[in-house]
């Protein structure tokens, strides 16, 4: 069974986050959509890593602006890992899941939406991506580059202004904090044809909400858990259809 939702930064709870073996414990898992974080590196090439500097994640210090990418996979991640590239994740990806790419901190970095694009286009996975930003400046960059390109907004809560954005922008997806939308805007979602996906959805609780709502879809840390409550709504639909 395919499970409809995101493995956020892969499978961050058994895995560390944003690297190669995160992502393939999400597909392996059966996940339709996997999101990754993207910067770039001194020569202008996208990696794929949540912070804007190395120190948390690897056994080196500085900004991912400050190395090559040579230079940048001197360093590991556990002992065991470097920092992917973002064509070698998609590489991964290719005809297996979708990719959600969030531009991290656009304005620290040159021309990052047209590298990015090209990216995609080589790698041939256009219709398997779309990019989020809060940055709507980078948004509409992304869009007067290429109008095939499906891009989202990533904001922390839904407000009303937001439609009249996603209209102007072309989008189709708006990835919100769990806890910043209200039930009225998931139903003007779904009536708009808005792809609507919420962010980072943990707790068991959290997890039961937003099963009410098929046309959301979850972003999670917890990829197995999250596993067991879509099985369990499954079952439950099913029995309602036989009853």
């Amino acid at each position: 069974m395919r499970i409809r939702g995101i493995g956020h930064r892969g499978y961050p709870a058994k895995y560390p986050e944003n690297t190669k073996s995160s992502f393939q414990a999400a597909i392996d898992l059966n996940y339709t959509h996997i999101e990754l974080d993207v910067h770039l590196s001194k020569d202008g090439i996208p990696v794929v890593m949540h912070d804007h500097k190395i120190d948390r994640m690897t056994n080196g210090k500085g900004e991912i602006r400050e190395y090559t990418l040579k230079e940048l996979r001197n360093f590991t991640i556990n002992d065991m890992e470097v920092i992917p590239t973002l064509e070698e994740v998609l590489l991964i990806a290719k005809d297996r899941v979708t990719v959600s790419i969030e531009l991290k901190n656009p304005k620290l970095y040159n021309n990052m939406e047209e590298i990015v694009c090209s990216v995609i286009e080589d790698t041939n996975m256009m219709d398997q991506v779309y990019i989020i930003s809060f940055d709507q400046q980078a948004l509409m960059r992304l869009r007067n580059i290429s109008d095939k390109l499906e891009i989202g907004l990533l904001v922390n809560k839904f407000k009303r202004s937001h439609f009249r954005t996603i209209e102007k922008l072309g989008a189709k997806y708006i990835a919100v904090r769990y806890d910043g939308i209200k039930e009225s805007y998931i139903n003007k979602c779904e009536q708009k044809g808005i792809q609507l996906i919420v962010w980072t959805v943990n707790s068991m609780e959290s997890m039961e909400y937003y099963n009410q709502f098929p046309s959301v879809l979850v972003t999670t840390d917890e990829l197995e858990k999250y596993c067991s409550v879509s099985k369990i709504k499954l079952a439950n639909d099913l029995e309602e259809v036989n009853a």
